[in-house]
């Protein structure tokens, strides 16, 4: 019955495959909410590994089938172009290949795997990025300062600039899903400054570098849902640029799954975590190594704290909480490190 209504109405599909899908739908979402009704003029899918199929007869049967395509590789905070896996992109070039020429295929620019998926449809490719050759890109960017924190940067397509602004939100993840959601709106026929207005209310996801009101008058910088080396090397950056009038903490997790590097990925980031931050909370065994990595980068001893769970380290982190400190909380989803956002997020601070 859904796919007889489907054929009937033939609403316009957006399909999002790739990381950061989730903070991406969301992103489009919020552009394209207050211009269609979504649902119903308006379908917007993420991948998932059930919905291959059901993707499959929409992307065929839709009146503008949509697919967007984040990353598949591993954006590097100091670099601007990067590469995924080929295998990571065999459902995206499935879809690809089932685009009409009707149809739209956005897709990141930085990341050379999907970049070369336009060779595999004949639907009309629009990319978004850093690059300079990216049709929708993004350029001064800016990390604000106290007391209105986020990220500025203006975007450019075709020689039209509006300035963005993602309140409270940091890190290229946001700045990518709003590139992928202005493209979208471009294709269904918005225009920047509308794209601009409408990302004002996008505010992410928990746990994807969103900023919160912490206990005593600080704040939590909140990237707890996940980590790899390079994600946290991009927190930590974020955590140096941003100015506080206080001290700036890193409470760091374990990173799963690097396997025989794991010793050299988690000193590297200690070099950056003595260049960053004033005291270094570490939890787990891996995490051990970022912190014995500071102290070879020169931090003091007496600024690192080492823990074992989640639970100790929150309760310490809690006592040693000022005013106006920065606190930056990372690591693996297993780690858990949710546990320790709650105990320092102020009990008035809703999600932003």
């Amino acid at each position: 019955m859904n796919k007889l209504l489907f054929l009937i109405k033939r609403p316009k599909v957006v399909v999002i495959m790739g990381g950061a899908r989730q903070c991406c739908k969301e992103a489009v979402f919020r552009v394209l909410e207050p211009h269609f009704k979504i649902g119903k003029e308006v379908l917007i899918y993420e991948e998932d590994s059930q919905n291959q199929g059901n993707l499959e007869f929409l992307i065929k049967k839709s009146s503008l089938p949509v697919l967007v395509v984040t990353h598949v590789g591993e954006y590097h905070p100091d670099r601007e172009f990067f590469a995924g896996d080929l295998q990571k992109v065999e459902a995206a070039r499935k879809l690809a290949r089932l685009l009409s020429s009707q149809g739209y295929l956005v897709l990141n620019f930085d990341d050379e795997t999907v970049r070369d998926l336009a060779n595999e449809s004949i639907a009309h490719p629009l990319t978004f990025g850093f690059g300079a050759r990216s049709a929708v890109k993004a350029n001064h960017v800016v990390l604000t300062q106290f007391p209105s924190l986020g990220t500025n940067f203006k975007v450019n397509y075709e020689g039209n600039i509006v300035p963005v602004w993602l309140e409270k939100l940091f890190g290229k993840e946001h700045i990518y899903s709003a590139l992928a959601a202005a493209a979208v709106g471009e294709v269904l026929g918005l225009n920047l400054v509308e794209v601009s207005a409408a990302l004002k209310s996008y505010r992410g996801l928990p746990g994807k570098m969103q900023l919160k009101k912490g206990i005593k008058n600080s704040w939590v910088l909140d990237d707890s849902e996940s980590a790899s080396s390079l994600s946290m090397a991009e927190a930590l950056s974020v955590l140096k640029k941003i100015e506080t009038p206080g001290r700036k903490m890193a409470v760091l997790g374990d990173i799963i799954g690097i396997g025989k590097y794991t010793v050299e990925a988690h000193e590297a980031l200690g070099e950056r975590v003595a260049e960053s931050c004033d005291f270094l909370f570490t939890v787990g065994s891996r995490a051990r190594f970022i912190a014995q990595g500071a102290v070879k980068s020169g931090m003091s001893e007496d600024k690192i704290f080492r823990f074992d769970e989640t639970g100790r380290a929150g309760l310490f982190l809690q006592e040693k909480i000022q005013p106006d400190d920065l606190i930056l909380v990372d690591g693996s989803k297993e780690m858990s490190m949710i546990n320790i956002v709650k105990e320092v997020v102020a009990l008035s601070s809703s999600p932003v």
